[in-house]
């Protein structure tokens, strides 16, 4: 019997020791990009010695079950590559542990394996000081050679052919979405990482839950360059009869808990300085604010080439950014900023359209431009955004007047349009977590524009006032249960436009279900809409689902495809009816009918998209069909040079096929990125003219090669496109045209000196059968002392002063002269203090 008792106790106490083991959970991941390291080695350590062994399943996750954790207990994570790491053993056994490695390079023999420039899965990081050499100015300088991202010439970036949603500097959004503001003014040598991060979702209560499709980048700066204020002052003198002197002041100062960011420039050599105000990015799924109708067409610059080769201007700037974490981690952000510009364009246009056969009606307008604009906005927004919850709140108000003066040639009248506005906003955006892991949305806006615009023709003025208020609310609920996401959201919109003391009453009901299925590698998501309209004045109301379908598919961490498609109903813009006849400019008169305008599209697309980061290989895919349909078509008629557009109910369709291809390759050894873009595209649409249509097709081709070599000595930068382009309206011939433009950019580095040409050779076919030849060439000499750059810039040196374009639209084929820039010297300074 005592012996029984004896063998129960030793058994009872192994059961007992059995069932007090402990298992411990964690993940390892990289410190710099927080991506997940599969296969890494994790080893339980207990006074020094190994006690067992595991490794990272792919999703960078691992568990090691021990009889018990002590006081001392340590986890070793170790990976090729990386630097080893250490970290204590939690005594509670549901705390996860993370072990951040750093990346390292390593001894292998005597060949010495650094890590790439290029790494990362669904967040890639380039090592941005392995792509910046000393004649690098900016941020945008260095952007431009990243394999798979391109810098478009107003400062959108886009990465394997998405464009970048949300940009910031060390996690920061300092503009905005104004990025344009950061990358000019950012030294190349102050930064350090590009972060990128496919299926980017800005708030951070949805990760995980609500799938995205946008791209995000974060910029890191050296840790010498973080949280200093920093200057830059860029002073120049434009020799030319009479001379001038402008130039850009910048002051800024950046870190991880406050920014900001002061900028004020004055200019006359054609840079359009109110390009560093557009919004870029995205607005974190705010509610979007109504836009008070356009009924004048205020005069434009038109800029069929380099914007600042044909625009004459005096324009200024002032800016004020700042952002701040505050001590609750929320983020409080103030902007202003001020630009006016005076600008001058000479142009001549002949267009021909075929509504006669073999007899096309041809138009032409000569016109000396003066345009006045003047822009001043300011908000401040207040955000808060943590893993449960988010709240952002905006506060706008602009002003803002565009004012256009046109000489026109022969008997036309001296036209002037003026349309100032006055913009006032202010939104609201709230989500709230529930005790069933729900989570529930509130979204209001509310938003005021007045505007006065006249319309001037000689001693004659057209005047309209116009004041819209408009305010929509959303309430939305969302959960996730296992891989499947399903949200509904109601909103109710209203809108008013009051013109000419006539109210137009928009109201809007819209319920919208969604349903996604997410998993590691499938992500697929229908949300069919309902939507109620009522059109008070004109007494319609109008109800009509618009579905949407999407799926997603990695098979891998290198390729992923994609599958969207949508059948949506929209009522057209409060211009086309909230005014029955007016006069929109000196030739152009619009006559609406008592009807809503509707269209409907169905559209799909299918894409591809492949990475290899540390091959610095990029390629995308992508196919798109659309069709729709309108209740009602402009009749245009031309009669002695003037257009006279009726909105009549007649139902039309068009038909849209396009397609495009890119590849970008980038070299480490030999410094360099090859690119290769291709679109295609096949329009078919219909216009009416006096009752009677005209069927026409458009098809174009276009080719975009470029090469960046920029090794320490010199830098070879070419853009290529070329671009074929097809017309056939009825009873007229097939047209086409074949024009190119190639951008050449050489730079020789001697020491600190920098000698660049630059070339750029436009070659079009015109209307008449003539094809123009234009070759612009500027050349400059930089010198770059410590803290100071010198620069002689000699412009447009073989003085071409005249341009033309033919380009096709619809029934339409047209040819515009410009007046360009002549040849300047400028000389400059840029102070970096």
């Amino acid at each position: 019997m005592k012996n029984g008792v004896i063998l129960l106790m030793l058994l009872l106490m192994q059961a007992l020791g059995a069932s007090a083991q402990v298992t411990v959970h964690g993940v390892v991941e990289d410190s710099a990009t927080h991506e997940r390291l599969a296969s890494a080695s994790v080893m339980y350590l207990r006074k020094g010695k190994t006690v067992k062994f595991t490794r990272t399943n792919v999703n960078g996750e691992f568990a090691i079950t021990v009889d018990q954790v002590l006081m001392g207990d340590q986890l070793q994570a170790t990976m090729l590559g990386y630097g080893k790491r250490r970290r204590g053993v939690p005594m509670k056994a549901d705390k996860t542990v993370t072990l951040s490695l750093p990346s390292q390079s390593f001894a292998l023999k005597e060949v010495k394996v650094q890590g790439c420039r290029v790494t990362g899965r669904d967040t890639i990081t380039f090592d941005l000081t392995r792509f910046t050499n000393e004649r690098d100015n900016s941020l945008k300088d260095v952007l431009k050679k990243l394999p798979g991202v391109d810098v478009a010439s107003n400062g959108r970036i886009y990465y394997n052919n998405q464009v970048v949603k949300r940009f910031t500097v060390e996690g920061l959004d300092l503009s905005g979405g104004r990025y344009n503001q950061l990358t000019e003014n950012i030294r190349a040598k102050d930064v350090k990482k590009a972060e990128i991060v496919e299926h980017d979702q800005p708030v951070k209560a949805l990760r995980d839950k609500v799938y995205s499709d946008d791209v995000g980048m974060n910029i890191t700066l050296k840790d010498e360059a973080r949280d200093r204020l920093m200057a830059t002052l860029t002073p120049y003198l434009l020799v030319d009869d009479p001379m001038h002197v402008g130039g850009t002041a910048n002051v800024r100062q950046i870190g991880k808990k406050k920014q900001l960011m002061y900028d004020m420039a004055y200019d006359r050599k054609g840079v359009d300085l109110s390009e560093s105000y557009l919004i870029l990015g995205s607005n974190y799924n705010r509610l979007d604010a109504a836009d008070i109708p356009s009924w004048y067409s205020v005069p434009s610059l038109s800029s069929p080439l380099d914007e600042d080769r044909l625009r004459f201007n005096t324009s200024q700037r002032y800016g004020l950014n700042s952002i701040r974490k505050t001590k609750a981690d929320n983020e409080l952000r103030v902007a202003a900023a001020y630009d006016r510009g005076v600008i001058r364009q000479t142009t001549a246009n002949r267009t021909a359209y075929d509504l006669d056969g073999d007899m096309p009606t041809v138009t032409t307008e000569q016109q000396q431009k003066t345009i006045i604009t003047d822009h001043f906005a300011a908000e401040v927004e207040h955000k808060v955004n943590t893993d449960k919850s988010y709240g952002n709140e905006l506060l706008r108000i602009g002003a803002s007047q565009d004012d256009g003066l046109s000489v026109l040639g022969g008997d036309a009248p001296v036209q002037r349009i003026r349309v100032p506005q006055l913009n006032l906003e202010g939104s609201l955006y709230r989500m709230y977590p529930m005790k069933s892991g729900a989570q529930l949305t509130w979204k209001s806006i509310l938003d005021y524009h007045h505007s006065v615009s006249d319309l001037y023709l000689d001693a004659e003025r057209n005047r309209l006032r116009t004041n819209l208020w408009h305010t929509a609310h959303l309430l939305g609920w969302q959960r996730k249960i296992g891989c499947i996401t399903q949200s509904y959201n109601l909103s109710v919109e209203g809108e008013d436009v009051h013109v000419n003391e006539t109210d137009n009453l928009h109201l809007t009901v819209d319920l919208r279900p969604s349903w996604q299925y997410r998993t590691q590698k499938v992500n697929i998501s229908f949300t069919p809409v309902m939507t109620f309209e009522r059109f008070v004045r004109q007494q319609e109301s109008m109800l009509y689902l618009h579905p949407s379908f999407s799926a997603y598919w990695d098979p891998d961490a290198r390729s992923e495809f994609r599958f969207f498609s949508y059948y949506s109903q929209s009522a057209g813009g409060m211009q086309n009816y909230a005014i029955d006849t007016y006069r929109r400019n000196y030739r152009t008169w619009y006559k609406a009918s008592n009807l809503i305008p509707v269209s409907r599209q169905l559209a799909a697309t299918l894409g591809y998209r492949y990475k290899r980061p540390i091959r610095e290989f990029f390629a995308t895919v992508n196919l798109s069909a659309q069709r729709s349909w309108n209740n009602a078509t402009n009749d245009m008629q031309i009669i002695d040079g003037c257009y006279y557009y009726t909105l009549k109910e007649l139902h039309s369709q068009s038909d849209c096929l396009s397609g495009s291809a890119t590849v970008s390759k980038g070299f480490y050894t030999i410094k360099t990125k090859l690119s290769l873009g291709v679109n295609g595209s096949l329009s078919k649409g219909r216009q009416l003219s006096a009752d009677e249509w005209y069927d026409y097709t458009t098809q174009s081709l276009t080719f975009t090669p470029g090469i960046i070599v920029s090794p320490e000595w010199c830098e070879f930068d070419y853009e290529g496109n070329f671009s074929l382009h097809a017309n056939k309206a009825s009873g007229s011939q097939r047209t086409s045209l074949f024009n190119w433009r190639q951008r050449l950019s050489l730079t020789s580095t001697i020491g600190k000196i920098d000698l660049s040409w630059k070339f750029v050779h436009h070659r079009n076919e015109l209307q008449a059968g003539h094809t123009l030849n234009a070759l612009l060439s500027d050349a400059s000499v930089a010198w770059r002392l410590k803290k100071v750059r010198l620069k002689v810039l000699l412009r447009n040196i073989f003085n071409k002063q005249a341009y033309e374009e033919t380009t096709y639209t619809g029934i339409a084929t047209s040819t515009t002269s410009y007046v360009l820039r002549p040849r300047e010297l400028v000389l400059s300074a840029q102070f970096s203090l």
